[in-house]
């Protein structure tokens, strides 16, 4: 049986190599489980539930058992876990949406969870709730939320996103599990070939030839799109509107659908 580990840290960042020189591919985010493929003192090789694998500094990881406890979802795009209930207290830890961290308390709108090395803090309890259900209006409404924030390559936070981060992470909140890249997400479920047929939600990509995609946005319909390159944003591909981009017409592949319905929700 393959060994497991949880993420210690809000968002670790994943590298091509066991070297911090290498390029990051991709990130995890605090509670998440992870195979160890190979474990190391400096580096371990390790695999995500989307089946990526990557290289991770060792000491970024617990290789203990997940901590008790009823979980609860970060909503709040970014929070901070405090030592005591109270918005002076020591940091203790910071985290992102869509980390799962389990309760083991609470006190006057506080909640005290459990980090995976067993140390504890608290966390206002507005920050913590649920997504609604996958459907084209969630999707849109959810991505826009994170307009302006800035490009990382390997990025799938409120930190810092590329592209296929951006929707990966999107579609995932709401139970919709995508391939990592770019280019594995445009392999499943090709609606046309015509960017005119792109509904709200659907996702649109982009390439410098068709077999060689490099970029993917998610539809806004009328033919717009919301994506994150240099930093989150819309643009649209009708020559009239005023984020109008040449480039991203000049290099549409395809327009996919992924079924709202194949989720884990």
């Amino acid at each position: 049986m393959t060994a497991k580990a949880t993420i210690n840290v809000s968002v670790s960042s994943h590298y091509r190599e066991a070297s911090y020189a290498s390029e990051v591919t991709s990130q995890g985010i605090l509670g998440e489980r992870v195979e160890i493929l190979e474990a190391a003192p400096l580096f371990s090789r390790i695999r995500q539930s989307d089946g990526y694998t990557s290289w991770i500094s060792s000491d970024q990881l617990y290789a203990g058992e997940p901590p008790a406890g009823t979980p609860l979802l970060v909503r709040s795009h970014l929070i901070v876990i405090r030592r005591e209930p109270s918005v002076q207290a020591e940091i203790v830890r910071d985290a992102v949406i869509g980390c799962s961290l389990p309760a083991c308390g609470g006190y006057d709108g506080w909640i005290q969870v459990t980090l995976p090395d067993g140390n504890r803090g608290w966390v206002e309890e507005k920050h913590f709730g649920s997504f609604p259900a996958p459907n084209a209006d969630n999707i849109v409404r959810l991505a826009r939320e994170f307009t302006g924030y800035q490009y990382v390559w390997g990025g799938r936070t409120p930190k810092g996103f590329d592209c296929s981060g951006l929707v990966q992470t999107v579609f995932g909140l709401h139970g919709i599990t995508l391939p990592r890249d770019s280019w594995q997400q445009q392999k499943l479920h090709v609606l046309s070939r015509d960017y005119r047929d792109a509904k709200p939600g659907d996702l649109v990509f982009f390439g410098k030839t068709p077999d060689k995609v490099t970029h993917v946005a998610i539809s806004l319909g009328d033919q717009r799109f919301i994506h994150a390159s240099g930093w989150v944003r819309c643009n649209s591909l009708r020559e009239m509107d005023d984020d109008f981009s040449r480039e991203h017409l000049d290099r549409f592949i395809s327009v996919n659908r992924y079924p709202f319905t194949e989720c884990a929700l």
